[in-house]
């Protein structure tokens, strides 16, 4: 009898992609975010009218960029009120206040 025979097939493709090297855990999704309710007037020196990306999730880091209402961004993780989202090739964290999503976080 094969190996193959006492596995089901979830199992195989679990651990075929271990074979393989995959990157992705086995039920991992794509999840998206959608940036919403921010001010419609910008101003940097207020912090209104765009939503921060920081190098760790706190409002006291270092900004890295910014997302307007309508961006759309990655979310990787979450940490209290902060998603891990990507921003031009790189991630950061933003309030998830300002992000709509159904990921599940």
């Amino acid at each position: 009898m094969s190996f193959r025979a006492f596995l089901p097939v979830a199992a195989l493709t679990a651990v075929a992609g271990l074979w393989i090297g995959a990157s992705t855990p086995a039920g991992a999704q794509y999840c998206e975010g959608t940036v919403h309710g921010l001010s419609g007037r910008y101003n940097l020196a207020t912090g209104s009218g765009f939503l921060a990306v920081r190098t760790r999730p706190n409002s006291s880091s270092r900004m890295i960029g910014q997302l307007f209402n309508g961006d759309h961004t990655e979310i990787f993780d979450r940490r209290g009120n902060w998603y891990q989202v990507e921003i031009g090739g790189r991630t950061g964290w933003a309030n998830a206040r300002w992000l709509r999503n159904d990921c599940g976080y």
